[in-house]
């Protein structure tokens, strides 16, 4: 018997690739992200400010640090499998490596399920060549989770909408039969719904737990697109954004009122604490494209770089791009909605945060990825332009690499120097007898207490002149309490305690 295959367009077989040619891709990039990270990011590079509190936790080996009121439980929820069994930095980044290079694959590839083709895995390659996605793969931060977060929610998204589509019309109940073609969506027998549901769901839990405020701002794009696209049929994914909400914030609100006063206070620390409120910082966010990590606290961003300018621009123009494209070639929908995400993500960090890190706008990065890929893959001049027109892309692409390449091996060469001192001086006062019960006070004092197993109490800028409450009381139940600085002036209190010279720029004094 012979069975005749049905004939397929050549115009559908270039859209609709086999679906796993896009996911072998995908597999490919995320392995290449681990290998750059290791490449690029030293796993031997010391433990950060930040990271330090989200590691302190759950540690076995050291107190937690103060937790600040903005801060969620996300990443110590993450690290805790590590942190509770070894207090070496170097497993962490690995494991973070391999963390971070899964969560990769795995967020786009829900997008190879709305699309099967190469836009995706290119996606995925352009977002993981960007210096924040390999500067902090194998760092104990949330915003990369966030942005990877934030695309899986809008994939599983497009998916619950096909779905209850497809469901009405397969009972008759029907739609507007365009809609199918905008949306991209290939035939074939109905999608299930509740997978997609609970993927939104799991998704936006994520972003929730890792920054509840980030997840809050992405959740308003996706609730809107669900009752503009689904109208009286959004109770399905409504109430997956608002489950995915509701873990994160939950765990938040109930936290704050056991331990930070009340809701509103744990509001008002936060706001204080991020510096809240109208503003336009722009122009902070333009020159820190190519570093530092962080514009605040004294630390001066410098200029505007010409070529990071070039590249940040390029971001939007390739974005309508893309979005041309898919209008002309059919499914526009889905990458509608990443480019609404995406812009709706960056608007606090521009016009609400006062300070800029960019570290700030990688969902917007992953998201607007997604457009910029399909720039690259869908444009197809005719004629003699069409060679050019891809060689110009390539090049595009390859120039993207190198140039984010550059920045975060620059980015990580100067902050392993400075992390590689620190803990040199961590090393040093184990050597002049610090161990625990003791409280290390100062400059990059939260790490150093980590790395020794003290509490912390770190300092930003300067230190106080009036003796903290936890240093008086650490001293007056015998703990031994150290003073760490290099350039801040010593606070009164403490210049008459005996000094010691650790190795760097680093000194200490020691409480009596």
């Amino acid at each position: 018997m012979t069975v005749t295959r049905p004939h397929v367009p050549e115009a559908v077989r270039s859209r609709w690739p086999s679906p796993s040619q896009p996911v072998a891709l995908l597999a490919l990039v995320g392995l290449l992200y681990a290998v750059a990270q290791l490449v690029l990011i030293s796993p031997r590079m010391g433990i950060g400010w930040d990271e330090a509190v989200y590691a302190g936790q759950y540690a076995a080996h050291a107190p937690p640090a103060p937790f600040s009121a903005p801060r969620a439980r996300g990443v110590p929820l993450l690290v805790a499998p590590v942190v509770a069994m070894t207090d070496s930095v170097l497993v962490l980044r690995l494991y973070l490596t391999v963390v971070s290079s899964l969560a990769l694959f795995g967020a786009f590839l829900v997008w190879a399920r709305v699309r099967a083709d190469r836009s995706v895995p290119l996606a995925a390659l352009l977002f993981a060549g960007c210096w924040l996605s390999l500067f902090y793969g194998n760092e104990a931060m949330p915003n990369l989770y966030v942005a990877l977060g934030g695309v899986a929610a809008t994939g599983f998204l497009v998916l619950v909408v096909r779905a209850v589509r497809r469901s009405a019309t397969e009972t008759g109940r029907g739609w507007d039969p365009g809609a199918r073609q905008a949306w991209g969506a290939p035939g074939g027998a109905a999608r299930r719904l509740w997978g997609p549901a609970a993927g939104l769901g799991a998704a936006l839990a994520v972003v929730s737990l890792m920054r509840p405020s980030d997840a809050l701002v992405l959740a308003v794009p996706l609730a809107v697109a669900a009752l503009v696209l689904l109208r009286r049929r959004a109770l399905v994914p409504l109430a997956a954004v608002a489950a995915g909400l509701a873990v994160g914030w939950g765990q938040w609100l109930v936290e704050a009122e056991l331990a930070y006063g009340g809701v509103a206070a744990r509001m008002r620390g936060a706001g204080q604490t991020n510096l809240t409120g109208w503003t336009v910082s722009l122009l902070e966010h333009a020159r820190a494209l190519d570093g530092p990590s962080l514009c605040r606290f004294g630390v001066r961003c410098g200029d505007v770089s010409p070529v990071a300018l070039v590249w940040w621009l390029a971001i939007p123009l390739m974005t309508l791009l893309g979005l041309w494209t898919a209008r002309r070639a059919g499914g526009l929908g889905p990458l509608l909605l990443a480019t609404a995400a995406g812009t709706v993500s960056a608007l606090p960090y521009f016009f609400y945060v006062g300070y800029a890190a960019p570290r700030f706008l990688m969902p917007a990065y992953a998201l607007l990825s997604l457009p910029v890929a399909r720039a690259v893959t869908g444009l197809r001049p005719a004629g003699r332009w069409r060679a050019p027109a891809g060689a110009l892309l390539a090049v595009g692409v390859l120039a993207h690499l190198a140039l984010q390449g550059t920045y975060a091996y620059r980015m990580a060469a100067g902050t392993y120097r400075d992390r590689e001192r620190m803990e040199l001086a961590a090393h040093a006062l184990r050597e002049a007898g610090v161990r625990p019960p003791c409280l290390v006070h100062g400059q990059s004092g939260v790490q150093i207490g980590y790395l020794i197993g003290c509490e912390s109490q770190g300092v930003t800028r300067r230190f106080s002149r009036r003796q903290p409450d936890r240093v008086r009381a650490a001293i007056d139940r015998g703990a031994q309490v150290v003073i760490v600085h290099t350039r801040a002036p010593l606070p009164p209190y403490a210049r008459a305690w005996r000094p010691l010279d650790l190795p760097g720029p680093w000194k200490a004094r020691f409480a009596p």
